[in-house]
């Protein structure tokens, strides 16, 4: 072999020690001398995740070798895997390597399951070298990779490797939604690809366009699209996994708000440019649909999508404005620019005539959550949920990498949706708990039902490049419901 020999390249995972390698690879000795060696002069290195790239004779055949750390392997978590991966993905895409063997049993371990390591591998083949670059005259050749595992993989593993990378393309479907421009994701336009996008899939959509929303008496998401040119859309989507009739149903709801001014409680203008990804929760849950139906989960779902514009113009809704909710309440707008806990109040309540176990919504609601906790954590409040599924659903996000944190909603933030001097309930007071007040007053809309409110301001979009891909929107939280469900309900 040489050095440029496409198939020549191996790669290579490398323990904090040698001896780590399970029998048979330290069986090999040839191959154990030449990492010694490179390992001892620093050449390649065992910090996990980092990649070098180098060459050395293993059995008398000159062989270029990409390496890549992985620690102290019996450390290793499923999160680890997800860093090793998007690393290496990453590599190959930026050095244009097409053919590459992957030397699996390098990458062993007991500390996570072998069928994991592949699905994280499938995953971040997808996730970890997204690119956006439908509005580029330049746009360059999709970048393909051809795998060949040495030894051969079975059929299982192969498999495993197949679903991660169905999730990790939903993920991306959730992505291309956030990053697309405001102009051309209008309500309306959201709505049609949607739609277009299930059109063969085991996904029943229907849309409510801006008068029927208005007919039906949908008065918060009216009231908050109605300033707008482009009306706003409600888009319920319905995947069956489980036909039989006492089966439960679980329902997700995300805020689409393609495009957020503020309305008459203007933004700054530092912080108008990155509104188009207030549109994210309702990305993510359409992502989420789209890897439930793609895995063929055995739990039936319903998603509902409130899609609006908040705009300013001579009809928009104004400070003071009272609407009438689908749940027949007044809502008193003291400030138009907490416009997301208002489409989601009628979306909440329209999802639970659904009649389901559970409501989830997403929404990038406060950015008070922001302050709370950081830019790379989300936070969830729970109404009603017992702690053994919200602890089910947090464990799944801890070994999917993606951070969240339990906040409260009290009696004090019941007491102040309801602090309005003319109608029922208000949609903002000035005070601390921001972040609670908003859950609080989504969360009133699901009466009885329990209820997980998950505010992604945060971490729904990064601001630089990470194993997981590209600055821009993550799809947070897809991997961690998908996984929950799976685990939950099983498969068909």
């Amino acid at each position: 072999m040489t050095t440029n020999d496409k198939a020549s390249i191996m790669l290579i995972g490398i323990p904090e020690h040698l001896n780590q390698y399970q029998d048979e690879v330290k069986e090999n000795d040839a191959f154990i001398s030449a990492l010694t060696e490179l390992k001892s002069k620093q050449i390649i290195s065992s910090k996990l995740g980092e990649i070098r790239d180098t060459a050395c004779f293993i059995n008398q055949n000159l062989v270029r070798i990409i390496t890549v750390g992985l620690g102290n392997v019996k450390m290793l978590k499923e999160a680890d895997y997800i860093k090793v991966w998007g690393n290496i993905f990453q590599y190959l895409k930026k050095q244009a390597i097409s053919e590459i063997k992957i030397h699996i049993p390098t990458f062993y371990t007991k500390a996570v399951e072998l069928e994991k390591i592949f699905h994280i591998m499938g995953l971040q083949r997808e996730q970890a070298i997204y690119t956006f670059d439908s509005y580029k005259s330049d746009k360059k050749a999709p970048y393909t990779l051809h795998i060949q595992f040495e030894p051969k993989v079975d059929a299982q593993y192969e498999k495993a490797i197949d679903l991660g990378r169905k999730l990790g393309q939903s993920i991306n479907f959730a992505r291309d939604l956030g990053n697309m421009p405001p102009n051309i994701l209008t309500p309306s336009y959201f709505a049609t690809v949607v739609s277009q996008h299930f059109e063969s899939a085991a996904v029943h959509v229907d849309i409510k366009d801006a008068e029927t929303i208005q007919q039906e008496g949908f008065g918060l998401i009216h009231a908050v699209g109605k300033g707008s040119i482009n009306g706003p859309r409600l888009i319920t989507l319905e995947y069956k996994g489980n036909p039989e009739n006492d089966a439960e149903t679980i329902a997700l709801v995300g805020k689409g708000i393609t495009y957020d001014s503020g309305g008459y409680t203007i933004k700054s203008k530092t912080t108008m440019p990155s509104m188009k990804f207030d549109m994210c929760g309702a990305a993510n849950v359409i992502g989420m649909i789209d890897a439930i139906q793609s895995l063929q989960l055995k739990v039936n779902v319903v998603a509902v999508i409130a899609a609006a514009e908040n705009m300013i113009a001579a009809h928009a809704m104004k400070p003071d404005d009272v609407f009438t909710a689908l749940s027949g309440e007044t809502v008193e707008v003291p400030n138009t620019d907490a416009e997301g806990r208002l489409v989601l109040g009628d979306a909440t309540f329209y999802a639970n005539q659904f009649q389901p176990s559970l409501i989830i919504d997403f929404a990038t609601l406060t950015g008070a959550a922001i302050v709370a906790l950081g830019e790379d954590k989300a936070a969830v409040f729970n109404k009603g949920a017992s702690s053994t599924l919200l602890n089910d659903i947090l464990e799944q996000a801890h070994l999917a990498d993606e951070a969240v944190f339990e906040l409260p909603i009290t009696e004090t933030e019941r007491r102040n949706i309801k602090k309005s001097d003319i109608a029922d309930l208000t949609n903002h007071i000035n005070g601390d708990g921001k972040a609670l007040f908003a859950a609080a007053f989504v969360t009133h809309f699901s009466g009885k039902t329990p209820h997980l409110h998950f505010d992604i301001a945060g971490p729904a979009t990064i601001s630089k490049d990470t194993h997981k891909g590209p600055k821009g929107p993550t799809g947070y939280l897809i991997a961690t419901i998908v996984r929950y469900l799976e685990k939950q309900y099983g498969k068909m």
